[in-house]
């Protein structure tokens, strides 16, 4: 047995037990960590998960809420399974670790089908680096593991580019999965989103020239109508619900942000191209060598052209249709992925070796630098590290646990033992960039995640607030730019609901709290005294205030 931990590591891909535990390891360790243990962070978990809480809290199971007012951001796909799997778990984890575990699913699904989609067109070796490579993206390192509806639509994309690569010879099996894989979408993201895997067919039959092949075209056909019913399901549950007007839900169900475009920074065209360069690493530099060297294959060889069609494709239309948040540009990496995983064998020695030294010396100084400052939290030595731990989260006291401390110290070693006995190709760069990361991800999260959640957690200040306020505070509690975000989070910590200070019923309020800056305060108007002001704790930037009115509201 000791033999066998004694040989290098040879990635020429063959399968070998050491190899196939690393692999299994590696996957786990990326997915596991950080979904359980910690609050709904700031900004977008906490508003997803305040959708969620509405499901389970007040039974707001087809119509997407947060505190009693409607969330136009995405349809319900995603929100059901969690909060499924959140009433499932109930008995053993807090109700938001339970519905953070959605994200485990399906990014396990999306893991599983990029693996088949290699498989199908390259082989089992490519199967397993694209699964590397999508996990080693720096773009999933944190979106791939928050409440985040987007990974439900990035399992439906897996599927869909299965099926695309069933869908011209086997057109019944292949447009039904694509097609499937589409209506995933259209129930996570919405309608627009869900015709991307269809653009991405008919991109890919454009780039092969093969308008003629029948089977083809009628494969496409078959995914369409599968996706239409699956597309009609939220606008039907609307209508059932008895909403007064489809319009105010129109870019929900469209999948395009239609409703408060300025506060969405909507339409910048070149927001995807620009955060691709650090996002998609490592798989990006890969991706491009191999299109760029291939160039004159692209339209004889279907594995060439699938991964840039979809590219290509999912590159557009979301520059021209969704918001600009990196939440969304994670589809974005399966394509780069696929893409990367053919090439490594090809890629010049100087290019991979470049992207091994950077991996390991980035990821190796930054768990070097977790468990300093860990120690330095625990300790108190060195004084310096110390000293900016406290600065970084102020109020918190670091508690040495021994099973986190083990967990970590295991995997470290053997992230150790995984790089010295590797053996140097052009594979070697690709499994210790996701190695690192992998490790990196999983030091924060055995050892920092507590500290992480002390300032990025709403709960310490949902409790001031709600302390601050009388037991009976004789009727409502009205509010003043106060964000989805900390709604949802107010909410579900503390059981505070507001009334927007514009609304008629706001004059009855006695309090008012107010969201803003240190610099920028929302103008009150006259009669209201500031009873608490605050933050979370280590945000320099945002401030709560809370007022008491001190005299009668002027009749408008």
């Amino acid at each position: 047995m000791i033999s066998i931990f004694r040989q290098p590591i040879v990635f020429d891909g063959t399968s070998t037990p050491v190899k196939t535990a690393l692999f299994l390891i590696i996957c786990a360790a990326w997915i596991l960590p950080g979904l359980i243990g910690h609050d709904p962070w700031k900004p977008d978990e906490a508003i997803h998960f305040g959708v969620i809480y509405s499901m389970l809290h007040e039974g707001q199971w087809m119509v997407p809420s947060i505190a009693g007012l409607p969330n136009y951001d995405y349809p319900p796909l995603y929100y059901w399974t969690a909060a499924l799997l959140a009433q499932l778990f109930s008995p053993i984890l807090p109700l938001h670790d339970g519905a953070r575990l959605a994200s485990g699913v399906f990014m396990a699904i999306a893991l599983f089908f990029t693996h088949k989609t290699a498989k199908r067109l390259f082989d089992e070796r490519a199967g397993r680096l694209s699964v590397l490579l999508l996990i080693g993206c720096l773009g999933m390192f944190v979106r791939g593991h928050e409440i985040n509806p987007e990974l439900a639509g990035l399992a439906g994309l897996a599927y869909a580019l299965y099926g695309m690569t069933r869908i011209r010879s086997e057109p019944s099996k292949g447009g039904v999965a694509t097609g499937i894989g589409a209506g995933v979408i259209a129930l996570s993201i919405g309608i627009v989103p869900a015709m991307v895997p269809v653009l991405i067919a008919l991109t890919l039959m454009y780039v092969l020239r093969d308008w003629h092949n029948r089977a083809f075209r009628r494969g496409i056909g078959i995914a369409f109508l599968v996706s239409v019913p699956f597309m009609l399901v939220f606008p039907a549950i609307l209508v059932l619900q008895s909403q007064p007007s489809l319009l105010p839900w129109m870019g929900t169900i469209l999948g395009m942000p239609l409703q408060q475009a300025a506060l969405r920074r909507t339409f910048d065209f070149t927001y995807f191209v620009t955060v691709l360069p650090w996002f998609g690493l490592p798989a990006l530099p890969f991706a491009l060598w191999l299109w760029w060297k291939d160039r004159a294959k692209l339209r004889d060889r279907v594995e060439l052209a699938l991964p840039l069609a979809a590219f290509v494709t999912l590159l557009v239309t979301l520059s021209f249709t969704r918001k600009a948040n990196d939440a969304a540009a994670v589809v974005l990496l399966i394509p780069l992925a696929l893409a990367a995983a053919s090439t490594l064998d090809r890629l010049p020695r100087s290019l991979a070796s470049f992207m091994d030294s950077i991996g390991l010396v980035f990821f190796g100084l930054g768990a070097i630098a977790v468990w300093l400052y860990w120690t330095a939290a625990v300790t108190g030595y060195p004084e310096g590290a110390a000293r900016a731990m406290a600065r970084q989260v102020p109020g918190f006291t670091f508690e040495f646990g021994l099973i986190s401390f083990s967990l970590a110290l295991a995997l470290s070693v053997i992230w150790i033992y995984a790089v010295a006995r590797a053996h140097r190709n052009n594979r070697r760069a690709v499994v210790n960039w996701t190695a690192g990361v992998t490790l990196l991800w999983m030091l924060i999260n055995m050892l920092g995640l507590p500290a992480v959640d002390h300032v990025r957690s709403y709960r310490s200040t949902a409790k001031i607030i709600a302390d601050t306020l009388p037991s009976s505070p004789n009727g409502c509690v009205a509010s003043l730019n106060l964000g989805d975000a900390q709604r949802a989070t107010l909410d579900y910590f503390a059981n505070l609901r507001f009334v927007d200070i514009s609304q008629p019923a706001a004059a009855d309020c006695r309090w008012l709290l107010t969201q803003g800056t240190r610099t920028a305060v929302p103008a009150v108007e006259n009669g209201w005294q500031i009873a608490w002001e605050g933050a979370r704790p280590g945000d320099n930037i945002e401030r709560f205030r809370l007022y008491l009115r001190v005299s009668p509201a002027t009749t408008r």
